[in-house]
């Protein structure tokens, strides 16, 4: 026993011994992190899209060559995406140059609608006037976006890069989609093949159970978060609200990042609804209630399922800190890297404990 926990001991400071002398020669490992930065999108991206189209490529596959199936499926995928812009672009062209141009008015329609609350005699009664002073706060944001706008608009390098990064998205994504389609099967045979056959038994579930997990993930938040923009965009429709595809696509985005996200995609609306009338911001918090509660007990059990198996409050501790380490990549990114993790760490300890047993046995 002492033993073991002097060998996980070095383990450890040998580690942090590596980490730290990394840290004094960061410019050795530098171009490793600006190449893996920019690989980490296209990667991304290509991995979700994969998990999505993989069934529908099986299927295909099954009648005719699976090059062919690929690129049918990527003909029918540029197909669809065509038509739904044709379908919904114009639209959403013109509310979000509307609400862009409707910006300056909305803040300060927000400022006079704060400083009314403020001086509002029950708030000030109370003494909480600072709580509604945000009219500095909603300045300094309204000049920091402008200076964001300003910058990517006169910076020529800036608009070069953004325009390189989106070709770049373009080109890579596809070829490397292509060849996960076409390959991505036999990587977990590629992965075995490092691995001693004593032990490819044992870490074959692993992949697999780790495959499923991301799959029924991914496809399921994909339904889900479509079911949620589509209500969202009938609701506000039916209640007038303005700009109500730019911000049913907002909170179907922002529905990604799960208990958190379906509130910050709310706020839009809900600012929107108030500078119109209190009581189209009601209707937009019990549109915005009622759809997270069909979500949550109807559509997401019953999609997603509970293969997850993890708690809500332990997704709830780990959506914040990744959010507050990592930003909203890692709110996003924090789930389906925790039910792998759970995989891959709740199949070690099955086969520690089957060792454990078979010690054991042996002993006696």
């Amino acid at each position: 026993m002492y033993y073991k926990i002097m060998q996980v001991g070095s383990v450890i400071l040998l580690l942090f011994a590596i980490i730290y002398l990394g840290s004094l020669v960061d410019w050795i490992f530098r171009p490793v992190i600006v190449f893996g930065q920019t690989l980490f999108v296209p990667i991304l991206l290509a991995g979700v899209l994969f998990y999505l189209l993989r069934p529908l490529v099986h299927i295909l596959s099954k009648k005719m060559p699976r090059g062919i199936a690929i690129l049918l499926v990527y003909i029918g995928l540029v197909g669809l995406g065509v038509g739904l812009f044709s379908f919904i672009g114009p639209e959403l062209q013109r509310q979000f140059t509307n609400l862009i141009n409707s910006m300056p008015v909305i803040v300060k329609e927000l400022q006079v609608l704060l400083l009314t609350i403020q001086e509002n005699d029950l708030i000030q009664r109370f003494g909480l006037e600072e709580a509604f002073d945000w009219k500095d706060r909603i300045e300094q944001i309204v000049v920091i976006a402008s200076g964001l706008v300003g910058d990517l608009v006169s910076n020529t390098l800036s608009v070069i890069g953004t325009i390189f990064n989106t070709l770049l998205l373009f080109i890579i994504v596809p070829f490397i989609l292509f060849y996960l389609l076409k390959e991505g099967e036999r990587l977990p045979h590629f992965v075995l093949k490092f691995i001693s056959k004593d032990s490819q038994q044992k870490v074959r579930p692993i992949l697999t159970n780790m495959d499923e997990t991301l799959s029924n993930y991914i496809q399921g938040v994909l339904i889900v978060c479509s079911f949620v923009g589509i209500l969202y965009y009938v609701g506000f429709s039916i209640i007038g609200l303005e700009y109500a595809l730019v911000l049913a696509i907002f909170g179907m985005v922002t529905n990604v990042i799960p208990y958190v996200g379906p509130w910050i995609g709310a706020i839009p609306s809900f600012i929107v609804a108030l500078l119109h009338s209190p009581m189209q911001a009601i209707l937009v918090l019990i549109i915005v209630v009622v759809i997270q509660q069909i979500e949550s007990i109807f559509v997401q059990p019953q999609i997603i399922g509970k293969r997850m198996s993890i708690h809500p409050v332990t997704v709830m501790i780990l959506v914040l800190v990744a959010g507050r380490f990592i930003g909203v990549v890692g709110m996003i990114l924090v789930i389906p890297t925790y039910a792998v993790a759970k995989v891959i760490a709740t199949h070690l300890y099955r086969l520690w404990k089957v060792r454990k047993e078979e010690q054991d046995n042996l002993i006696k």
